[in-house]
C-alpha cells in the first residue's frame, strides 16, 4: 500500500464544499440569533429593574420566557449541533484545535447554566411585587450578559482561531499525515 492510498484510507470524514458552506451559513445565522436574543433579554432585564407596574414586571418576564423558549433555545441548540457537524466534517476537529474545543466547552456550558437556572429566576421575578428588586431579576441580568460575553467569545474565537493545534491533534493523525506537517 502506498502512502497515499494510506492517508485516504485514514482520512476522516469531510464534508463536501456545499454542505459544509451550508452548514456554516446556518450556524453563522444561529450563531447571530442567539446573540441578538441576547441583547434583547439583556435590555428587558435591565429595563424590568426599573418598572414598578406589577402588570407590566410580569409581562415583561412572560415575554423573557417566551423569548427563550421559542427563540434561544433553539438558536442555542442549532449552533451547537451545527458546530458539531463543522467540527467533525472538517480540517479543525473538535479536539485538533484549542479555538474549537473552548467553543464547545463555552457553547455546552452556557446551554446547561442555563437551562438549570434561569426557569426559577424568570418565574421568581415574574411573581414579583411593583417596586421591588429581588436577586432573581439581578441575576437574569447577570445571565443575559453572560450570553452577550460566552457567545460573543465564541465568535470572537471563530475569526481569530487563536492558540494553535492540541496535545491529542499528533495522536489522532496518521504517520504518513504527520510527516507533512
Amino acid at each position: 500500500m502506498t502512502a497515499t492510498q494510506q492517508t485516504q484510507q485514514t482520512r476522516t470524514f469531510r464534508l463536501p464544499a456545499r454542505a459544509r458552506r451550508a452548514v456554516l451559513l446556518l450556524h453563522v445565522v444561529a450563531g447571530v440569533g442567539w446573540f441578538g436574543i441576547a441583547a434583547v433579554t439583556f435590555v428587558l432585564t435591565l429595563a424590568m429593574l426599573t418598572r414598578s407596574d406589577s402588570a407590566v414586571v410580569r409581562a415583561g418576564y412572560e415575554f423573557h420566557e417566551l423569548l427563550i423558549a421559542s427563540l434561544a433555545r433553539p438558536a442555542s441548540l442549532i449552533t451547537l449541533g451545527t458546530g458539531l457537524v463543522l467540527s467533525t466534517g472538517t480540517k479543525w476537529g473538535i479536539a485538533q484545535h484549542y479555538w474549537p474545543l473552548v467553543k464547545l466547552v463555552l457553547t455546552v456550558a452556557t446551554i446547561a447554566i442555563t437551562a438549570s437556572l434561569a426557569p426559577g429566576w424568570i418565574a421568581t421575578a415574574a411573581r414579583l411585587s411593583s417596586g421591588s428588586v429581588d436577586s432573581a431579576q439581578v441575576n437574569l441580568v447577570g445571565m443575559a450578559a453572560f450570553h452577550l460575553l460566552t457567545v460573543g467569545a465564541a465568535t470572537w474565537l471563530s475569526i481569530y482561531k487563536p492558540g494553535g493545534r492540541t496535545r491529542w491533534a499528533a495522536r489522532t493523525r496518521s504517520p504518513s499525515v504527520q510527516g507533512r506537517r
